[in-house]
């Protein structure tokens, strides 16, 4: 039996709500069956993503949004690295390091 310890993880969802994440410290079936939330800076090249929220300011996720990057939108991560570059749907967008780590996303389901 592991024990896990677990923090919980507060930020603003683009659409200005509260979104707690919650952060598994020790590893365990639970956690590997379990989708976390993580930067997008993090994600290996080619990976898909479901953008869950952005610790950015009101106006760059208003301006995210305009784009389309926005929660619960898919991405894919094309270019790893600074820019860092996501496509959603057909537009693809070049994300400075600081903007690609405040982003908190879901990796996809394998295959999906």
């Amino acid at each position: 039996m592991a024990i896990l310890s677990c923090s919980i993880q507060l930020r603003m969802s683009l659409r200005g709500n509260i979104v707690t994440t919650p952060t598994m410290t020790a590893d365990s079936p639970e956690k590997q069956s379990r989708s976390v939330a993580l930067p997008l800076a993090d994600l290996g090249p080619q990976e898909c993503a479901v953008m869950r929220s952005a610790d950015l300011s009101e106006t760059d996720r208003e301006l995210l949004a305009s784009m389309g990057l926005r929660e619960d939108c898919r991405l894919r991560l094309c270019r790893v690295g600074e820019p860092c570059i996501v496509q959603v749907e057909a537009t693809r967008l070049g994300l400075s390091r600081h903007v690609s780590r405040r982003i908190l996303v879901e990796r996809c389901a394998a295959g999906a």
